[in-house]
């Protein structure tokens, strides 16, 4: 008998050195695991006592004690196989198992007043040692049935996971399995074979040797426990807590660190403090919990991205966390934030690159710009260089455009200004054409002659050309189609009497229309080898008067109102 005292009593000793072995090296501790050990070292008290019992009444509570581990352990076991295979143990699922155990258990807890476990109970003492003589009751097999099935049913995992490839560890699965099956073994020769003490005792301490290495590796090298380490080494990540009524309920050591008033607040209480980051986040989960109060989610976790804050030049994302209690109802909040400084810094230098970039492009494409602007206006000098009738006419149309797009931007039409500032660059180009002309006749003084005029009539034509040929593969689509529109068909009249393809009314292009009226407004005020300068009354006379025929109605109702700002502009610039 002071042997199997003694091996009981070994067997104690181990479960609680596994047991606190556990809770010191393991990352993450595994409830089910954690509850199996205390079980098993519990019930080996029941071993032990029943070692030393030497009456029935005390042999029959230490063996009460016993099916304690009996009846939870194995259904514990399997939920460690589940946990190994990442299977998630819901709620419906494990409180009928754990309510099917109890009612296991309370079944076994009748023994000695009920004969619906064990019937015909003898207490006998054979080779020194007291044991029960028993037969057993109609729920025993609640017992057996469990003990077998949780088996079975781990077992049958393993094969379907098998097939399936789900990625886990077969290897630690491979061995849980084995000890359980080692345990199994044990409890078929108890009931076979008789011996001098209950063979079966060592079944508990092979189930917990073999759910212990599987389960600590498995939580070892869990991604999401590695994550949790990961933050508490690189001290990014603080959490405060707060119960629904928004009474401090604690934090960890990084959020401590950096509201440093948490130190001094008590749990269970209001949160004090004069730092408006502190209070700032605080505010934000009273907001939250308001929103909650008209959401039509009302129970479940839920979370929401809050503002970031900024303290002692750091930049904080924050993000609040429901805490929910087992039925799912809101019961408190959880302020999550870290630290993401270098990523705003690395943000802001991008912008700052970025700004700086598009600056430094938007100057290169100004002074580009700049450059084709002077070249056209350059070329167009030289094309005017060539004619006796036409000085300064270039400059002073491209100006009059500028003054009547002004207009034009806020008019009833409706223009954009990108559009109109397209036709203004447009404007020094209505006469290119006139390099394609004879010198002979770009610089006659006088009126030309029926022939000499269908010459002229072609630099229409041959401006529309050259701009095509030169611009096509050095600016946009839409400013060569404008520039080709004013160049071709600046001397379109509105009654379709104008050349070079007698359009009429919006037949011509509505920059053509809008050059037409520049071009001749120059043409009536300016000096001519063939004429003396119009005065501005005659010239808005006459402006007025080939309304509907040469002139848009339109524009020229518009171009109407610019008569203030043409006049001063051609009374201080120089005509040459």
């Amino acid at each position: 008998m002071k042997f199997v005292s003694f091996l009981y009593l070994i067997c104690t000793i181990i479960s609680l050195s596994i047991f606190f072995w556990l809770y010191l090296t393991d990352v993450k501790k595994s409830l089910c695991q954690n509850i199996m050990i205390l079980i098993t070292t519990f019930s080996y008290f029941g071993y032990f006592q029943q070692s030393l019992s030497t009456q029935l009444n005390e042999y029959i509570l230490a063996t009460k004690i016993v099916y304690l581990s009996g009846s939870f352990i194995p259904m514990l076991y399997f939920f460690v196989i589940c946990e190994i295979c990442h299977i998630p143990l819901h709620k419906k699922f494990t409180i009928p198992l754990i309510l099917f155990q109890t009612v296991t258990y309370t079944c076994a807890c009748t023994i000695g007043f009920s004969d619906i476990f064990y019937k015909n109970i003898d207490f006998n003492f054979i080779n020194g040692i007291y044991s029960l003589t028993k037969e057993y009751g109609p729920s025993h097999f609640l017992y057996v049935f469990s003990m077998f099935g949780y088996f079975i049913s781990g077992l049958l995992i393993s094969l379907i996971l098998g097939f399936t490839k789900k990625n886990i560890n077969y290897k630690e699965l491979r061995t849980i399995l084995i000890f359980c099956g080692a345990a199994l073994s044990l409890y078929i020769v108890k009931r076979l074979v008789s011996l001098p003490f209950d063979i079966s005792a060592f079944s508990n301490i092979l189930l917990v040797m073999g759910a212990m290495s599987p389960i600590y590796h498995t939580n070892l090298f869990t991604v999401n426990e590695n994550l949790e380490i990961v933050n508490e080494q690189l001290n990014k990540l603080g959490f405060i807590t707060f119960d629904y009524k928004l009474n401090y309920m604690g934090s960890n050591k990084y959020a401590l660190n950096v509201f440093t008033e948490l130190n001094n607040c008590k749990i269970c209480k209001p949160v004090i403090t004069e730092q408006k980051e502190l209070l700032l986040l605080i505010k934000n989960v009273e907001s939250y919990k308001e929103l909650l109060k008209y959401s039509t989610k009302k129970k479940g976790h839920s979370t929401i991205k809050s503002n970031n804050f900024k303290l002692n030049n750091r930049v904080y994302e924050t993000r609040i966390h429901t805490i929910n209690n087992f039925l799912g109802h809101l019961v408190g909040f959880t302020i999550e934030f870290i630290d993401e400084t270098e990523h705003y810094r690395a943000i802001e230098l991008t912008e700052r690159y970025n700004e700086n970039l598009t600056k430094e492009v938007n100057e290169k494409t100004k002074r580009i710009r700049y450059i084709q602007e002077k070249t056209i206006l350059g070329m167009a000098q030289m094309v005017e260089s060539r004619d006796l009738s036409t000085g300064g006419h270039v400059k002073r149309t491209s100006e009059v455009v500028r003054i009547f797009s002004k207009k034009l931007l806020n008019s009833k039409l409706k223009l954009s200004e990108d559009y109109l500032n397209l036709v203004i660059r447009s404007a020094a180009m209505h006469d290119l054409g006139k390099i394609g002309v004879d010198d002979a006749i770009l610089r006659k003084r006088g009126k030309f002659t029926d022939d000499e005029y269908s010459v002229m009539k072609k630099h229409s034509a041959i401006g529309q050309k050259m701009i095509k040929d030169i611009l096509s593969d050095v600016e946009e689509k839409d400013f060569i189609k404008i520039s080709q529109n004013v160049a071709h068909y600046h001397h379109e009249k509105y009654d379709g009497s104008g050349y070079p393809d007698k359009l009429k009314a919006d037949e011509i292009p509505l920059e053509a229309r809008i050059m037409a009226l520049a071009d001749v407004f120059d043409a009536l005020v300016s000096e001519r080898c063939y004429k003396e300068a119009f005065s501005y009354d005659k010239a808005f006379s006459i402006i007025k008067e080939e309304s509907g025929s040469h002139f848009d109605p339109t524009l020229v109702e518009i171009f109407m109102t610019c008569r203030d700002e043409l006049e001063k502009y051609y009374d201080n610039c120089e005509k040459y």
